[in-house]
This record gives C-alpha cells, structure tokens and sequence, in this order.
C-alpha cells in the first residue's frame, strides 16, 4: 500500500512538473514569433544597400528594427525619430537637430552628436557611384559641426525642398555605432554577425544557415515591444512559406513578395489574420519606354500601347482588386502629386485607329504591324522574382497583340537587368517607384535625361530638351508654388506621351496565426518588417 502510495505520488509530482514546464515553454513561445524571408543574411547588417555594397537583399526589410533615422516618416508627415525636434535656416542649407539624451546603440556605446556626425560623413563615400540615387541629400553634405553631445548641424552646399524627407531613409540616413566602421568610414567585417543600432531589437549572432535569431536590445531607449525574440527562417518559395504557416512552423507572412493576392485570400477566406496597408500606396508599377529607340520613339506607338493597356482588368485578374489601376506615376495622395491629367482611357479600337493613322500596317497578314520595314515588335525586360509580375507582363504582351505589337516579356537577374538598363539597350523596361518614403522627391530626382543610363524613370523627361536642368532648379526650390509649377508639368508630360505608363497602385498585405498574433501594423513604410508592430494574444 505505501509503495502504491509512493509510486502515485510520484507520478503526480512528475505530472505536475511536466505540466509546469509545459507552461513555462508556451509561455517562452507566446512571446516568439517566426517569420521566413526567401534570402539569407549571409551578405550581413550593414543598412546601407547597393549595386555594390550588400547587395544581399534578406535584411532589407527588416532593418527597421536594429536601426533608427534622424526622423521618422509616418502618414504623410515627417515626425521626431533619434532626433526630438529640428530647426531648418530661412535658406534651407542649413538644419540643426536635437537629439534624444540617454540613447545608446545595442553594442553599449552612446549616441550623440559626435556619433551622428561619424555616420553622416561617411554614408557619400559607402553609397559610390549610387550617391544622389538613393536620395539628394548625400550628394548635398557639405560640413556636418557638432554644437554640442546633443544639437548636430548639417550644413548642405545647396538648399533642397525634400531634404527633410531624406533624412527619414533607413537606406542610407540609418545611424550605426561608429565603433563597427573601419578607419576610412567603410562597413567592418563585424557587420556580418551584429548590428550596431538604436533600435528595439539586434541579432543574437545564432544561426544555422538556415534561421536568424534576434532578441530584444537590452538599451533600447523606447517603449519595449511585446515580442521577446523572433527567428527568421529562409524559405525561397512561397508556397512553401504559406505551407509553413499552416502547420505552425512560421507564425506571420508580411509582403507581397511572400504571397500572391489569390494566396491572400485562400488564407483570409481559411480564417488567418489578413490585413491590406491602407493610406499612401507603397509603389506605383509602370512600364519605361527606350524612347530613343525604334519603334518605341514613335509617341503615336507608346499612345496606342496606353490605350490598349486594359489597367483594370489587370488589377482584377491579377491582383484580386487589392491593387488600384494607376493614372499617374505618383499616388495623388503623396505630395505635390495631385495633378488633374487626362488619363489615357482603354479603348482598343482608338488604339488601332491611332497606329494605323500613323502608318503602322499589318502588311504581310502576320498580325503584327509594320512601317518602312520596321516591324512594332520588341521585349519587355524585368527582374524575374515575383510570379504575379509573370502574369502581369503575359496579361500586357496578350493585350498589345490584339493591337498589332509583338512584345514579349524577357525576366531577368536584378544585376543583369540593370546592366541592360545602363546600356540603355531594351525596349520597354517594368519598373516600380522607390516607395513611400522616397517617392515622389528621389524618383522625380532620378527623372533627370542624364541618368537614362542607370533609371527606367529618366525616360519620363528623355525627350524635354532642357530636362536636366528643370530637375536641378526643381530641386532648390523653397516656394511651394514654383515647386508644385514643375510637378504639373513632369506629370503631364509623362500622361501626354506615354513615356512612362503607370500601371497600378501596390498595397502591403500580412497574413498570420489569429491563434498566436492579435494584430500587426504597418509602419509607415508598408514593405518594412517591423516586430514592434506585432501585438500577440
């Protein structure tokens, strides 16, 4: 009897104990999550990317939480980020900010005016031949003096009317312990296994190639977020993410590079959180016509392709009405974007009209229309990573051979596909906007006929003889009338000859386990990653 006693006893103790550690490992994973990215982060977390340095694209999106900017850019406004407040001189070259006090980067260092001087000389020359693309300002600097451990002045050669704007980018305006630079101000190797930001979260240095692991920063100055530690899992396709989903092995799916609108609503229709980005679109997709190129220089040739373009159609086959068509290259909503034009409707047979009025005939009973030999054929180039843009391309190229154009779609690598870009040997190049943050100031920047060797957008103004030199006055303009002046002009000049046809206006999409996650909310830069933004159940 007392040996059965024991023996139940003990089973009871051992019960309760499992049932304890049970608890106490739901509890540790109530506040994980998992997500999945198709690329590794082997190229490291440095956040400045181009075509050059870190060109591997797996921490893109989730920067956001190990690094911080100057301001932040939320809603359409510019709002304090590692800086409280800013003061801007009456001839906008100069801009003094003051800073946070008591905010330390995630390897214990202090961040001060001296560190934020360190980062901003050093970003020109770790963005190379890209300075001025990925925002003005860089291309700008001209002395970065330190007032005081909390008041910085950044001093610019010329003003310009989007610098404020610029210093929101995480891409290259994020600040980065001085202490992970090299002598000459280039990224250190130690970028590969660490990040070195203000941010809520930093890399554990934990990997097996295949998972990241990231937990919280333990001086993290802001409000702390409810997920303790999240892993990163690189799954390259994306029906193998969802499939990962459903059976609890990742917990939330954000962006439209990991799910096609149709897999969105299979899953929201199956009972998964499913949210849609509202606000500002994340980017316009458009088409960039070589217009110095036959046929494609011909404006009767890109009209008729812009009438016979079906946009809402696309957006309904293709994007499951989540995407809006788009009329102009910018939303309205973004700044000095709303511009009344006179879009170019769908209308087939005006389209014929138009190509047939121009010479362009179908002479040899072939389907495809030729003039003076020329026979309205060519290639769409993109960079070949999202199936939906397949669809899209095949949808356009179907379009245009019920007009008499044989275009057909050519998916690329990114590097080889800007290489045909800076030829400027294609045809017709799809393209999409920079996005919210830098839209619509570093896009139109990059408008500029002289960058038509390195920009798809630069065909927008190819054909304004004086095109550089508007951009550059556009540019240093401080009178919010003179400035919108020249946006009506681009934007018609873009609508009027179809030098660009804009396509559809994007949205952001999450999906995730209602089970584990309550809610999750975008940044103001949709496409980012942001784990503050999860609220777990």
């Amino acid at each position: 009897m007392k040996k059965t006693i024991v023996i139940v006893t003990t089973m009871t103790l051992l019960f309760a104990a499992l049932t304890a550690c049970s608890q106490t490992d739901s509890s540790v994973s109530q506040g994980e999550v998992t997500l999945t990215e198709s690329w590794n982060f082997s190229g490291g977390f440095y956040p400045i990317e181009t075509l050059t340095v870190n060109t591997n694209h797996g921490p893109m999106h989730y920067m956001v939480n190990f690094y911080e900017t100057l301001v932040n850019y939320e809603d359409g406004e510019i709002v304090p980020g590692l800086a409280e407040s800013w003061d801007i001189s009456g001839d906008g070259l100069v801009y003094t900010f003051h800073l946070r006090e008591n905010v330390k980067f995630s390897d214990g260092s202090d961040f001060d005016a001296e560190a934020v001087k360190r980062n901003l000389e050093v970003i020109p020359g770790n963005l190379g031949s890209m300075k001025g693309s990925l925002g003005v300002v860089p291309k700008l600097l001209d002395e970065i003096v330190v007032i005081d451990p909390h008041t910085v002045e950044v001093r610019l050669t010329a003003p310009y009317y989007g610098a404020l704007k610029d210093f929101t980018l995480q891409n290259p305006m994020a600040m980065v312990s001085p202490n992970a630079l090299n002598e000459d101000g280039s990224p250190g190797k130690v970028f590969k296994t660490a990040t070195f930001g203000t941010g809520p979260y930093m890399y554990e240095g934990k990997t097996d190639g295949t998972t990241y692991t990231f937990i919280k920063n333990p001086h993290y100055w802001g409000d702390e977020p409810e997920v303790e530690r999240f892993y990163v899992k690189v799954i390259p396709d994306n029906d193998t993410k969802l499939l990962a989903l459903r059976n609890g092995e990742v917990d939330i799916l954000v962006g439209t590079r990991q799910m096609s609108y149709d897999r969105f609503n299979t899953m929201k229709n199956a009972g998964y959180g499913a949210l849609i980005s509202e606000g500002i679109a994340s980017n316009t997709r458009y088409l960039s016509f070589n217009v110095s190129k036959t046929p494609f220089d011909d404006r009767s040739v890109r009209l008729a392709a812009s009438h016979a373009t079906d946009k809402e159609g696309i957006v309904q086959s293709i994007f499951a009405g989540i995407e809006t068509k788009a009329n102009s290259i910018f939303d309205p909503a973004m700044p000095y974007s709303n511009v009344e034009l006179v879009p170019q409707k769908h209308d087939l047979e005006k389209a014929k009209s138009m190509l047939e009025q121009a010479g362009w005939i179908d002479m040899d009973g072939d389907a495809i229309r030729e003039k003076d030999g020329v026979r309205l054929e060519g290639e769409i180039i993109y960079i070949k990573e999202d199936t939906m843009i397949d669809d899209l391309l095949m949808t356009v190229s179907g379009q245009w051979k019920e007009l008499g154009m044989d275009i057909k779609p050519k998916g690329m690598e990114k590097m080889a596909y800007h290489a045909e870009i800076a030829k400027m040997d294609f045809d017709i190049a799809f393209y999409q906007t920079y996005g919210s943050a830098w839209d619509p100031h570093t896009l139109m920047t990059n408008m500029k006929p002289e960058l038509r060797y390195g920009s798809p957008a630069a065909q927008g103004l190819a054909l304004v003889e004086d095109g550089n030199e508007l951009i550059n006055r556009l540019n240093g303009m401080t009178e919010e009338a003179e400035i919108q002046e020249i946006y009506d002009f681009v934007l018609n000049e873009i609508n009027d000859n179809a030098n660009l046809i804009p396509i559809s206006y994007t949205r952001e999409l999450t999906i995730f386990n209602p089970e584990k996650i309550q809610n999750y909310t975008f940044n103001g830069q949709p496409a980012d990653i942001e784990i503050a933004g999860i609220k777990l159940k």
